[in-house]
């Protein structure tokens, strides 16, 4: 199949080549378009009114790459309307560090997945555990199987299948899972800029207390790959029907 290949993590990322390097041993046709620098929780956000700057770079199994100027929806957005308007599916990845839950809302890498999936491509995105660097070919390789998988099974269209790999060296298998609420220790850290400007810095991080249920986040605790289809469709269907009564 003929595989756009993007991320949120810059063209020059570890995933992004990783991903390539598995879709091209499998044998399927690739091209790369990627921000040409790191983009991380940029979300779905657009670069309105500015032009987007295309440099194309050399990436090992990508037929061609290309390093662009913007942001990963901006990425996939110009590349299925100019640079490779063939591609039939979009695989976004391997971001380092996993998107489950509500971080999905925040990922740049969901987004340029989602970017894919409402253009009419199938769509694929893929994260690993913030705490590894060398399992990428591992979850590369996860989203190869998941390509083939979604051919026998596949999502409905305009969705994503959002894969995320657990912190081991192999996955102790694959479990389709839901999304949980997570919940952060949060803080923004005050500061002064030189000039004597206030500056808030955000950190922070996951709430190790959290009870493990039959989620995302507790699967991939386990030891388990995760597989969740997300849709660009967040109505609530239910709460909005009640409002008629209102």
């Amino acid at each position: 199949m003929k595989v756009l290949i993007s991320n949120d993590d810059g063209v020059f990322a570890p995933g992004i080549a990783a991903l390539a390097e598995a879709f091209a041993e499998a044998g399927h046709e690739v091209v790369v378009a990627a921000p040409d620098s790191q983009r991380s929780a940029a979300s779905h956000s657009l670069s309105l009114g500015k032009p987007l700057r295309v440099k194309e770079v050399t990436l090992g199994g990508a037929s061609r790459a290309y390093a662009i100027g913007g942001t990963p929806a901006d990425c996939v957005k110009l590349a299925l309307s100019r640079l490779y308007p063939q591609a039939e599916v979009v695989v976004s990845g391997v971001n380092h560090g996993h998107n489950i839950g509500t971080d999905v809302l925040y990922s740049g890498t969901v987004a340029a997945a989602m970017e894919g999936a409402l253009l009419g491509r199938k769509a694929i995105a893929v994260s690993l555990a913030y705490s590894r660097e060398d399992t990428y070919p591992l979850a590369a390789k996860a989203a190869v199987d998941a390509l083939e998988t979604m051919r026998r099974c596949p999502i409905p269209e305009r969705s994503v299948l959002n894969l995320n790999y657990p912190d081991r060296d192999e996955a102790l298998g694959v479990v389709p899972a839901r999304q949980r609420v997570l919940r952060y220790l949060d803080e923004y850290i005050p500061g002064v800029d030189p000039d004597g400007t206030p500056v808030y810095t955000l950190t922070g991080h996951l709430d190790p207390a959290m009870e493990k249920q039959d989620d995302d986040y507790s699967w991939l605790e386990r030891g388990y790959a995760t597989t969740t289809v997300l849709t660009w469709d967040m109505t609530d269907d239910d709460a909005t029907n009640a409002r008629k009564d209102a």
